[in-house]
């Protein structure tokens, strides 16, 4: 008998995007653009899905017949009906939606139905639990990611072989905030990697830059300030076109304290200036040739990333190698409005046209893996 190999999930939802613009005296108006997948469980395991077949990958999608096309349906099952656990929701809600308001370059957000909240019990009701999953996904704010940790200890005290996940976490953008770094900072030690963006790593240690030249060497003390919170495996931050920069847990180092009297008073989570930090290059760089045609919409690239990331760890990858991965399944996902095609060619699955392999092979060609910040 052959053993399943455990999946990678998500714990995100399914959302359907509809978009609209505000001008400038507050008006909101339709924008000639059809509503389209969304969420950021979507993004997130069709980021996965770039490099692992339908049977390795799991999201549970909560939706009513009724208030999802057909055609989104079957668009999603075109990346394999297998990794797709559909429930139908009876609370009167329908299928989760969402309004996307462009005021100029800035993008909002809000439901306009309540989503589902997923925990890991949810997984146990549908097959994907047999054998439970390797690695999860999480968007949330502190409260909820404290309650999935919870529940995966409990589902391991429960299951005769345990079960103990990595747990990728992005904190949801609005709780990224200074008064939220003590639960945080105690959340952080129970997940493998922390990642926000730049601009929410900024918002959350309070920093502000005056000039783009000041950007990477905040981004650097951030991401040393996020690893001091000692994550499992590492804290990485993504920063759009500067790809992104890490730092590993394993590499962890403090400045020893003039003194004894100083050692006892010094705060344990401050970051060391010589903790290493590395970068990796987004593959569709600004000074690429093609990039303004290249680069159409940034929607759930961050998702995809970790996705990306997700894939590559249990493939068993280094976050040297793994990062890579995430920046090519990111750069699938900006390509186009919502999310990428995919054909089989010759045995190939092609994604937009491109063989995701190469694309790997070629930002491995244009960089070292990884760059220590200095």
């Amino acid at each position: 008998m052959t053993l399943k190999r455990p999946r990678i999930a998500t714990l995100e939802a399914f959302i359907i995007d509809t978009f609209t613009e505000v001008d400038a005296d507050g008006k909101e108006s339709a924008v000639d653009k059809a509503d389209q997948i969304g969420g950021a469980g979507t993004y997130g395991i069709i980021g996965a899905r770039i490099f692992l077949p339908p049977s390795r990958l799991a999201m549970i999608i909560d939706y009513t017949p009724e208030t999802l096309p057909p055609s989104m349906k079957a668009q999603l099952e075109g990346y394999g009906a297998d990794m797709w656990a559909w429930r139908e929701r009876h609370d009167g809600a329908g299928t989760t939606r969402a309004v996307n308001r462009y005021n100029g370059q800035v993008r909002g957000f809000e439901y306009l139905s309540a989503p589902m909240l997923l925990t890991p019990r949810a997984l146990l009701e549908t097959d994907f639990h047999t054998p439970l999953p390797s690695w999860l996904h999480l968007v949330s704010y502190p409260a909820r990611a404290d309650q999935v940790v919870q529940d995966i200890a409990f589902i391991s005290s429960e299951v005769e072989e345990g079960w103990e996940p990595g747990l990728l976490w992005e904190p949801e953008p609005p709780c990224c905030i200074p008064e939220n770094l003590p639960l945080i900072s105690k959340l952080t030690r129970q997940v493998d990697i922390i990642s926000p963006n730049h601009t929410e790593a900024l918002q959350l240690f309070g920093r502000t830059i005056s000039s783009e030249d000041e950007l990477v060497p905040v981004l650097e003390w951030a991401v040393r300030s996020l690893v001091a919170f000692r994550p499992r495996m590492g804290a990485v931050i993504r920063a759009g076109p500067l790809g992104c920069c890490y730092a590993l847990t394993s590499e962890l180092v403090r400045t020893p304290s003039p003194h004894p009297a100083a050692r006892k008073t010094s705060n344990p989570g401050t970051p060391s200036h010589i903790q290493p930090v590395y970068w990796a290059p987004a593959f569709w760089h600004p000074d690429m040739p093609g990039y303004k045609t290249k680069v159409v919409d940034p929607t759930g690239a961050g998702n995809a990333f970790m996705g990306g990331l997700m894939a590559a760890f249990d493939e068993g990858k280094d976050m040297h190698e793994a990062v890579i991965w995430a920046n090519v399944a990111a750069s699938f996902v900006i390509e186009q409005d919502g999310l990428p095609t995919i054909k089989t060619i010759l045995g190939r699955e092609v994604w937009n046209g491109d063989y995701p392999w190469e694309r790997v092979e070629n930002l491995k060609r244009r960089m070292k893996v990884g760059r220590a910040a200095t």
